[in-house]
């Protein structure tokens, strides 16, 4: 896959703020793909942190591959873009009514992702969650990850911190769409974390 041959067949879906990936809806041989793209980013942003940026949350999608739930990373393009599975789902809206197995399945999803040693650290943003046409969850967006290794002081220490941003964040959405089905010891974690969330810059 190159750029020449995607290039009549991309629609922007949105474009990325300062040196985040642009996304581009593209298809390809009768199957849509989803391409994540720095190339046109300023030239010293393009070399700096877009460079960094697509080269980490292409190493993340590899690492998470196989995993139902996650978009399937596909070619990496060049050094700026890479293509992934295109997931034909949406955010929820408030109140939507979602399959009672929805959440529980969620919860599958960031736990196997949590096995392989992957923080999401944006669940907050509702975009990043998506219900499939089929009822089923998504995790998306992996830009602001990060990847640890099985052993060692960070994944000893910080891995375990971060994972409860990533968990407040899912109770976050559960609030918010089916308040109902927390659990009190749910809406006691998320009262802790609300408290402590002010602390936290990145989330």
């Amino acid at each position: 896959m190159t750029r020449e041959e995607i290039k009549e067949k991309t629609i922007c879906l949105t474009k990325g703020n300062f040196g985040k990936p642009d996304l581009n809806q593209v298809e390809l041989e009768g199957r849509l793909l989803m391409v994540k793209d720095v190339w046109a980013k300023h030239f010293f942003l393009r070399w700096t942190l877009g460079l960094w940026l697509i080269q980490k949350e292409w190493k993340i999608y590899s690492r998470l591959t196989g995993i139902k739930g996650v978009p399937r990373p596909i070619e990496r393009i060049d050094r700026f873009a890479f293509a992934m599975e295109f997931i034909p789902g949406r955010p929820i809206l408030r109140g939507e009514p979602v399959p009672p197995s929805f959440f529980h399945e969620l919860e599958s999803v960031l736990g196997e992702v949590h096995e392989r040693g992957v923080v999401h650290m944006d669940l907050r943003h509702k975009g990043n969650i998506l219900i499939s046409e089929r009822g089923d969850p998504y995790l998306i967006d992996f830009n602001s990850s990060f990847a640890f290794k099985k052993k060692g002081f960070l994944r000893r220490y910080l891995f375990p911190l971060l994972r409860q941003v990533d968990e407040g964040g899912l109770l976050k959405l559960k609030k918010r769409i089916a308040p109902a089905l927390l659990t009190p010891d749910e809406m006691a974690f998320l009262k802790r974390f609300e408290r402590l969330r002010k602390l936290w810059i990145f989330n």
